[in-house]
């Protein structure tokens, strides 16, 4: 009789923890909900309305829901139209505001790309302030061009600061201060313009820089200025950081971001760098990655944000950039509809 109840228990409890595992949630893998696109004058700056249509179309069969425009204007040229700067050819900025609406995309609007950015913030303080000045005019003078046009769209959903934050070029007090003065200024300038609308901006670290740093150069840009959303860049498309020592350096950044109420989100890179430094003297140059690494990237990144966004979809991951980026669009499509399936499946069985 005893041996029956102690293999009566030990049954049951078998049965408790096989329960217990089936119906235990896993650990979440978020979908790339967002992606960034670089406007070029030679592709994008000559597209029709077909084309955008086609992008776009794209865009919602990958689930995606945020799309951020790097930049708006390049250098001296414009994606818009109704400013006196020079525009390109067939300026897309309202087509793409537009379409969104339509296709329910969120869009994040950048504002100028300078060549000579990473360039010119080598220099010393004094020149580097005679640049941030000049670049500060510029951008908020591109965000009044387009406000009028961006808020007729309910698809309009803030600002992206396109000068990333780096951890080697902003070390000294001197340079820091510029910075910060440089982001305070601006996002200050796009909060009147727009209340209420969100301000994103990007970082990325070489892993050059202690945690204890690296927490206090976010905590001030935070604490000094108006930004709300912060992207994280997880270096591993461009071997600037390793799966090993990017979690210290996002459990840092979510850590700042939370510390003062700010949004915070995971930039997946679903690139893999084949030239430029660090690799070579080359200029960049980069394929897609294996779908293996991404879903690596994916869930990293998802210990730490539900905000994914990948750089960059129009670039790697899209049929229209060529066939290595056709493959990689259809294994994400694969398992985008296995997720789904089961997810019906798991929904039945309870």
């Amino acid at each position: 009789m005893r041996f029956s109840w102690v293999w009566i228990g030990c049954l049951a409890t078998t049965i408790i923890v096989l329960t217990w595992l089936f119906l235990k949630k896993p650990v979440s893998i978020y979908p790339i909900q967002g992606t960034f696109i670089q406007l070029l004058e030679n592709s994008h700056g000559q597209w029709d309305e077909n084309e955008w249509l086609t992008f776009f179309g794209y865009l919602k069969k990958l689930k995606i829901s945020n799309l951020y425009l790097q930049w708006t204007v390049a250098d001296t040229r414009a994606f818009f139209s109704g400013s006196s700067l020079q525009s390109v050819q067939s300026p897309p900025l309202e087509t793409i505001l537009r379409l969104a609406e339509q296709f329910d995309i969120k869009i994040s609007i950048g504002l100028v790309y300078d060549a000579e950015y990473w360039n010119q913030i080598t220099q010393n303080s004094h020149q580097v302030k005679i640049y941030l000045d000049d670049l500060l005019r510029r951008s908020i003078f591109a965000a009044e061009q387009i406000t009028p046009t961006a808020l007729k769209y309910r698809s309009f959903d803030g600002w992206y600061i396109t000068e990333e934050v780096d951890d080697l070029n902003w070390n000294s007090i001197e340079k820091r201060e510029l910075l910060l003065v440089y982001l305070e200024q601006l996002s200050n300038a796009l909060e009147k313009l727009t209340p209420g609308y969100q301000i994103a901006i990007s970082g990325f670290c070489n892993g050059r820089i202690e945690i204890a740093e690296f927490s206090k150069l976010w905590d001030q840009l935070f604490k000094r200025t108006k930004i709300n959303l912060a992207l994280f860049q997880d270096g591993i498309g461009a071997k600037k950081l390793t799966f090993s020592r990017l979690p210290d350096y996002l459990a840092a950044f979510k850590q700042s971001a939370t510390d003062h109420q700010r949004e915070m989100g995971v930039i997946v890179e679903i690139f893999r760098q084949t030239n430029g430094y660090p690799i070579n003297t080359r200029p960049f140059q980069a394929v897609p990655a294996d779908f293996s690494r991404i879903k690596r990237q994916q869930q990293l990144a998802s210990r730490f944000s539900q905000n994914l966004v990948a750089f960059s979809v129009p670039s790697y991951m899209m049929p229209i950039a060529g066939h290595s980026e056709e493959a990689l669009y259809n294994k994400y499509l694969t398992s985008i509809e296995e997720k789904n399936n089961a997810d019906s499946k798991l929904e039945r069985l309870r």
